[in-house]
């Protein structure tokens, strides 16, 4: 009874909102869910619905996949109740069911259909039918406030042990495809694949996840990746990826906007493989229910800003939702894709739906072609204007804009073809401001069309001052790039070359990973390792140990080491785990770490430094380059050091990164620097990080070099200095957008502590 009069009253309620919002020219989104789930948290056990409930749950494309999969019921003649704006948690679809359902909560429906947020699947189907389940895929996402991708993996995965429906799964994800062995009764399970497209590779190009089989842990092998992790894999040693199909599209063709399944030629509006995904899912679920999607695919489109093409005063725009990695690279493909010049506007908020994380955006592929300015927007428009630069666009031709409006005026200045990527609260902010430019039509066909290939054989002249580096070179050894890669640490080896080839000089990048042969860790001038999940860290830690008594020894020749959060506790006496398990470390340095059990004091948000690179600066070296002070039996080298960094003055630095770890680093020596806002090595800190002359190991992320270009020149100078024995001044570089950066965000993070 008393669940009833709660609906009567939302229903009530939900009519004076929808009028006020009318007035206001607002959306209430889930509002009514979150009013309804105080008064009533178990409201949708109360909730009658006796037709097929669909849901559709992945990382990126679930709100295009629902809309299409509504669509395709619809054109069969289905009454279809469906969370189509997109708020897909509990209270968005509480607001969904309250809306749609009678004053007795039954809901009069042929096909429920929602997009349920990867994390609430196990949630809300306790408490309403489930009748099929879509899994699209799973990309890293907001992992400040998701965590791994495979805690989340594991989360579905402990559900569908009791789920008994149909399971609709992407057999190209390895990170998805596992789940149809949740639970061995189930024989309502059904995998749907894409077969390679023109554009596909023969290796990984972009960054992802799934790279071991989940039951015996040996590297998977590709024939070929479509983008990111998803593509032809199989583990070549228990046989997993190799499931029988229920649906395979065939016939890639996005130049026609073709493809066929199962001999049917399907003709769509979509252009790009991303899209291709989805409607495979749209297919599966038609064939489980008999149902036709071809009329239904031909004529769908989804005008939200998912590969949205529309024209503005006569400018030919395609706007597209970016909010991870994968979505921006795919966003990406589709721009390099098109043959034709054009202009590219990408606005990046980090308000609190999008993740105060925006380390993902050094894992972007930023290789553009035929883009002949970029201007950046939104709460990170330098961090992203870095980001750009560093991948080598050149930065005269780069515009940040803090300001949207100005930044969107700024973008139609010319009529060049134009492309937006907008992160997920920058969206629809975004769109609004291209809408009120003027004239916007909707483009029914958008096709590419084929241009002169274009080379620019401008003379380039080397300035003076980079005359004098020529012939200089730096050796790094990045240490398994392919499992120690979450945060975007990958940005501060971008970081290095940037500013190493803008000064001539040139960077050798060798990569080390399981299985390879044995590098010589002293042969080099840098060894960089960044952080990785867990259970990588895992694999790879039992690799690693072997060359304990190697790198110690590079350490004491003064090889630069460069290591980020996973790599800093892998480099102490051992990581204690949250169960209580012991992973050895290398016992380089003398402290140890142990994770915190508590999420409430997992360290996690924005963090700020002082840090004194004078700390170790300037000490005596020897002919050959080794520093002196690891020389520690050496008591006048030792009194020499002490004298030297009396004299030394200091120079002190704010240092501004992210940091997200729930390990708690013990007994250190040396701090990187003294914490200013954040946590530092454990929950609440005043000390961050590990420092010695020739190492930095800390918890930052950003990545670390992306924002405080004095950390990455102090570690040009003391390698520069270390290899050809020889006082070297560096150059200072046009660093603009990073002098703005640091401004801006040390203003708006010190101002918060206050």
């Amino acid at each position: 009874m008393y669940n009833t009069l709660v609906i009567i009253f939302a229903k009530v309620l939900n009519s004076f909102a929808n009028i006020l919002c009318r007035i206001l020219h607002k959306d209430n989104g889930n509002l009514l869910g979150k009013i309804v789930k105080k008064l009533s948290p178990d409201i949708l056990k109360s909730i009658k619905i006796d037709c097929p409930v669909i849901a559709v749950t992945a990382t990126n494309g679930k709100t295009t996949t629902n809309n299409a999969i509504r669509y395709m019921l619809e054109q069969n003649g289905k009454k279809v109740v469906s969370n189509s704006e997109g708020n897909n948690m509990e209270t968005g679809i509480i607001t969904t069911l309250i809306k749609a359902c009678t004053l007795t909560g039954k809901i009069k429906a042929d096909f429920v259909t929602f997009e349920v947020d990867e994390s609430y699947v196990p949630v809300v189907f306790k408490k309403i039918p489930l009748s099929t389940l879509v899994v699209l895929d799973f990309f890293r996402d907001q992992l400040d406030r998701n965590g791994e991708v495979e805690s989340l993996i594991l989360k579905i995965n402990e559900f569908l042990k009791t789920y008994d429906g149909n399971l609709v799964l992407n057999n190209d994800d390895p990170n998805v495809a596992r789940l149809g062995r949740a639970n061995e009764n189930n024989k309502n399970v059904y995998y749907f694949s894409v077969d390679k497209y023109k554009y596909a590779t023969e290796k990984e190009v972009e960054a992802g996840e799934g790279k071991f089989c989940p039951f015996d842990k040996t590297r998977l092998e590709y024939e070929y990746y479509q983008y990111s992790h998803i593509g032809k894999f199989k583990c070549p040693k228990c046989g997993y990826g190799e499931e029988n199909l229920f649906a395979e599209i065939k016939d890639v063709d996005l130049e026609q906007r073709t493809f066929k399944e199962n001999g049917i030629t399907y003709k769509t509006l979509a252009n790009n493989i991303y899209t291709v995904y989805n409607y495979a899912t749209v297919i599966s679920v038609a064939k489980l229910y008999k149902l036709d999607a071809k009329e239904a695919l031909k004529t769908f489109k989804l005008d939200n800003g998912r590969a949205e093409n529309i024209e503005v005063n006569g400018c030919e725009t395609i706007i597209n939702l970016a909010k991870n990695p994968t979505g921006a690279n795919v966003s990406l493909r589709t721009l390099n894709e098109d043959p034709e010049e054009k202009e590219l506007l990408f606005v990046l908020n980090d308000k609190a739906a999008d993740g105060h994380d925006v380390s993902w955006i050094w894992d972007i592929n930023f290789e553009v072609k035929n883009v002949t300015r970029i201007v950046t927007a939104g709460t990170r428009a330098y961090d992203m204007a870095i980001r750009i630069k560093t991948s080598g666009f050149d930065a005269d031709k780069i515009e940040p804009y803090l300001d949207l409006k100005e930044a969107v005026q700024a973008l139609y200045r010319t009529k060049t073809k134009k492309y937006v990527i907008a992160n997920y609260t920058a969206l629809q902010p975004t769109r609004k401001e291209i809408f009120q430019l003027g004239t916007v039509l909707k483009w029914k066909n958008f096709r590419f069309r084929t241009v002169p290939n274009r080379k620019n054989f401008r003379k380039r002249t080397v300035p003076n001052w980079k005359r004098r580096y020529w012939m200089k070179e730096l050796k790094l050894l990045y240490l398994y790039p392919d499992m120690l890669e979450l945060y975007g640490d990958y940005g501060n080896i971008q970081v290095l070359k940037y500013r190493l080839e803008k000064r001539g000089i040139n960077l050798i990048i060798d990569k080390y990973s399981i299985c390879d042969n044995a590098p010589d860790f002293a042969s080099y001038d840098i060894v960089f390792a960044g952080g990785g999940a867990d259970n990588e860290q895992s694999i790879l830690s039992k690799d690693l140990i072997k060359y304990k008594d190697s790198i110690k020894d590079a350490v004491e020749k003064g090889v630069f080491f460069l290591l980020i959060c996973g790599a800093y506790q892998l480099f102490g006496k051992y990581y204690k785990g949250v169960e209580g398990n012991i992973i050895p470390g290398l016992e380089v340095f003398d402290y140890y770490t142990v994770a915190e059990p508590d999420r409430k004091k997992r360290c996690i948000g924005n963090i700020v430094l002082s840090v004194d690179l004078n700390k170790f600066k300037n000490k005596s070296q020897t002919n050959n380059g080794v520093n002196k002070s690891f020389e520690n039996n050496n008591e006048e080298n030792s009194n020499l050091e002490k004298s030297i960094k009396a004299e030394t003055n200091k120079f002190e630095t704010e240092v501004i990164g992210f940091e997200n770890h729930g390990g708690q680093t013990f007994d250190i020596e040396s701090p990187f620097g003294k914490v200013l806002y954040g946590n530092g090595n454990k929950f609440g800190d005043t000390e961050e990080g590990y420092f010695k002359q020739n190492v930095i190991a800390t918890y930052l992320h950003g990545p670390l070099l992306a924002k405080n270009p004095e950390i990455s020149d102090y570690i040009i100078s003391y390698c520069l200095e270390r290899k050809y024995n020889e006082k070297i001044e560096i150059e200072k570089l046009g660093d603009s957008f990073e002098e703005k950066c640091r401004e801006q965000l040390l203003e708006k993070f010190l101002k918060e502590k206050m």
